[in-house]
């Protein structure tokens, strides 16, 4: 990505969360769909980058949709590479239209973009999208209410996935009963959807837009224009379970108060919201009565007209909840409005995709600027992503072991980054300035700035909602952190660190092997391997604690030994041994070991322990993230560090050659691991494994301390954040080992379906002081 020169945008109502700016990026788009509606036009288009591709979106009034011709004709010039020798890129370029918009503006989109337009039924592409944006997308649906404004959902199973009902609401509404990921009917429908109440509300406001008419709503009093039970019984009619709150009449009380007065004796606001309600409580009963009839549990509403708005949300969830006694529940997509330009995007692919999507947020798109909600661009990954084959029951996981769901953790987290965000930015000027050599050298004083502001935007966003990118928890702040530095052209300002330690760890290395070597005790071996890990571990320059001790000098190897605490409750050391020394029990064939920092963690904590589990006849797998995460190593960085271990070590040599060790990459760029999105490769091979390794904070505190596998694993790091640590009744600096031997009568529910997933695929034709604190 060509990040010369970018900079934070200036304009804008809201200064503290401005867009960050890119104008030397020209990313070739090479997919373009839209999905023309009676009141939008949705376009997603499909940038390629150095890494992969990114899906982008934006929408139109489609009585604008000269507007959108002219967007889609700079894509396409863009797309022209004025260094290719091709001259016919143009030509070649397919776009994908669908909506009832795709028939009549097809002869305007041939005639003004030269280009071939291929028209795709509009169900198909909603169905399309909606499955791939809940099964692909973290956090996409979401419930809410007044009481409790955005809870998530998990991710769904594919095994449970169906049936469902998406209620598509767009000019109108249609009401799809969805039984398979391609088997579908349109069950029901009803003409008063949007266009029903932006047409009302263009007659009796002077809004212009209805943006500006869903801003009149909240500020509007419905009671002075609609009738309530209490105005007719003067109480609750409790015979038949109505408040005196209930509409029984929308625009009742403007009968009342003589028809013939003029529409302006009435506040817009209040006529706007009387409205809002009136459509929205239409569609909820209406939808709540097709799914009582069909069986249905699951409702989606997607389409323009919800545009995260709070009061149109909290009507449909109140009718639903209302009608069904509370046994049903809406259920809201943050990508609402793009479903068929989605599911327009993806008929370009007819084989399986070899890539999975990630969300991100550096630049979020607000549907409108009063949405609870945002929505960022699909980043495509390395590789294909999905669930780990050991979780005992994928649909009970959670990766976030805390939880930050009370305003205080919230804010404390936000604290902690925001406090530590200056070092940060401080690094990134030192270090970068010393490695770049690729001309941007006299940019990285402006792009660190550019990202301070960048970052500090986003959370002064998250103060206000803290939901708004979905479930706030440690891992997506950190994750979000990570974006903005990669976004502004900081891949990885702790390579030169990284590299520093990694040597300075491989010439401690043959001593600390020949301690280990020389011990005839089992026991005392594991003892002494674990106390190394643990030692390892404390080199974290996610730890604010942490980066004073290695500044200041005050973190030795052998001065982290001693620094890490093993209390009782949390130290299942001796219960490891023993399974390990256990003739009573088969021996263990296979471990995967997820890995955490560079320098003395790996080197002098992990590889020894690798080594002496091969040294079992053991096959072990080293999984390493796929790309930078602060001091983290990479599978790249690993790879480089085993073979340099080998010409040091004989019995590391032979078992690198062998593959007895083998590294792996986890499809991860994040300190944490949700074991839900894993490289499909690196599944497969553990597919077999009967050991799990979850080593450092990030993948066994904050997240996964919770998690529970079919076979055994242990998980092994050391608290460095004060605030975690008290949160699970521990101390700073308190390690854990925790020991279990895993339900081995319960195979994993999805092992067989990725393995399927697999084979698909195959024959398809078609910180430094950074933020843990």
């Amino acid at each position: 990505m060509n990040v010369t020169g970018a900079k934070i945008c200036d304009e804008g109502p809201h200064p503290e969360t401005r867009d960050i700016v890119l104008p030397n990026q020209t990313e070739s788009v090479s997919q373009i769909a839209v999905d023309i509606g009676g009141s939008l036009a949705k376009v997603v288009y499909f940038s390629n980058i150095s890494k992969g591709g990114r899906l982008n979106f934006i929408k139109f009034e489609t009585e604008k949709i000269d507007e959108c011709i002219d967007f889609i004709r700079n894509l396409i010039a863009a797309r022209r590479n004025p260094d290719s020798s091709d001259l016919n890129l143009k030509k070649r370029i397919v776009i994908k239209a669908t909506g009832g918009g795709a028939h009549k503006f097809y002869d305007a989109f041939i005639d003004k973009l030269k280009v071939k337009v291929e028209k795709e039924d509009e169900m198909e592409c909603l169905i399309t999208g909606l499955n791939f944006l809940i099964s692909e997308i973290p956090y996409e649906v979401f419930t809410y209410n007044e009481n409790d404004p955005m809870c998530f959902e998990d991710t769904p199973n594919p095994t449970n996935m169906f049936p469902y009902m998406l209620v598509n609401i767009g000019s109108g509404v249609s009401i799809l009963k969805v039984t398979e990921s391609n088997k579908f009917e349109r069950i029901s429908g009803t003409s008063l959807g949007g266009g029903t109440l932006w047409g009302l509300l263009s007659l009796l406001t002077g809004a212009k837009s209805f943006d500006e008419m869903l801003e009149l709503s909240k500020h509007g009093d419905n009671t002075n224009v609609d009738m309530l039970v209490g105005d007719i019984y003067g109480s609750d009619y409790n015979k038949i379970g109505l408040k005196s709150t209930t509409i029984a009449s929308s625009m009742g009380k403007v009968f009342k108060k003589n028809i013939k007065q003029s529409v302006g004796n009435f506040r817009s606001e209040d006529i706007s919201k009387s409205l809002l309600y009136m459509v929205s409580n239409n569609i909820g009963q209406i939808a709540y009565l097709n799914a009582q009839a069909h069986g249905l549990k699951r409702i989606y509403f997607g389409g323009c007209f919800i545009r995260g708005h709070p009061i149109t949300m909290n009507t449909l969830s109140y009718a639903i909840n209302f009608w069904s006694q509370g046994t049903m529940k809406a259920l809201f997509l943050r990508h609402e409005g793009y479903l068929g330009a989605v599911g327009a995007f993806l008929q370009y692919r007819t084989k399986q995709r070899s890539y999975s999507f990630s969300e991100i947020f550096t630049v979020p798109q607000m549907i409108t600027e009063n949405s609870v909600n945002a929505y960022g661009i699909l980043e495509s990954t390395s590789t294909k992503l999905v669930a780990f084959p050991k979780l005992e029951n994928l649909d009970e996981y959670q990766p976030d072991t805390l939880q930050l769901t009370d305003s205080t953790a919230q804010k404390y987290w936000i604290d902690v980054l925001e406090r530590n965000l200056h070092s940060l930015v401080e690094l990134a000027k030192e270090w970068t300035s010393d490695s770049e050599n690729d001309g941007q050298n006299q940019d990285v004083q402006s792009r660190a700035s550019s990202f301070d502001t960048l970052f500090r935007g986003h959370l002064a966003r998250l103060r206000d909602q803290p939901n708004m990118y979905g479930a706030l928890t440690v891992r997506s702040l950190l994750n979000l952190r990570e974006q903005c530095l990669h976004e502004l052209g900081f891949p990885d300002i702790f390579s030169k660190v990284k590299a520093a330690e990694n040597k300075s760890a491989l010439h401690k290395l043959p001593g600390l092997l020949k301690k280990v070597d020389s011990l005839q005790s089992l026991e005392d071996k594991i003892e002494l391997l674990i106390d190394n890990i643990l030692a390892g571990n404390m080199f974290d320059w996610g730890s604010s604690q942490i980066v004073k001790l290695i500044k200041d000098g005050e973190l030795s190897f052998e001065a982290a030994k001693e620094k890490a605490n093993k209390p009782d409750k949390l130290n299942h050391t001796k219960k490891f041994i023993e399974r390990i020394i256990s003739k009573n029990k088969p021996p263990l064939k296979k471990a995967v070991i997820f890995v955490d920092n560079s320098g003395a963690d790996i080197v002098l904590g992990v590889i020894p322990f690798a080594r002496f589990l091969v040294s079992l006849g053991m096959d072990v797998i080293l999984a390493g993230n796929s790309h930078p995460a602060i001091n983290d190593i990479t599978f790249e960085e690993l790879s480089e560090v085993v073979a340099s271990i080998a010409e040091l070590d004989s019995l590391v040599a032979a078992a690198w050659a062998s593959k007895k060790i083998s590294v792996m990459e986890t499809g991860s760029a994040s300190l944490c691991l949700d074991l839900r999105r894993i490289n499909e490769d690196l599944v497969e091979a553990c597919q077999d494994v009967d050991l799990i390794v979850l080593e450092g904070m990030g993948r066994a505190i904050h997240t996964n301390y919770n998690a529970k596998f079919t076979c055994e694993s242990l998980k092994i790091a050391v608290f460095k954040n004060a605030a975690t640590a008290t949160e699970l009744g521990a101390h700073m600096y308190d390690a854990i080992v925790l020991y279990e031997e895993g339900n081995n009568n319960k195979p994993s529910s999805i092992a067989e379906n990725v393995t399927n997933s697999k084979e698909n695929s195959n024959n398809s034709e078609n910180t430094v002081s950074n933020g843990i604190d």
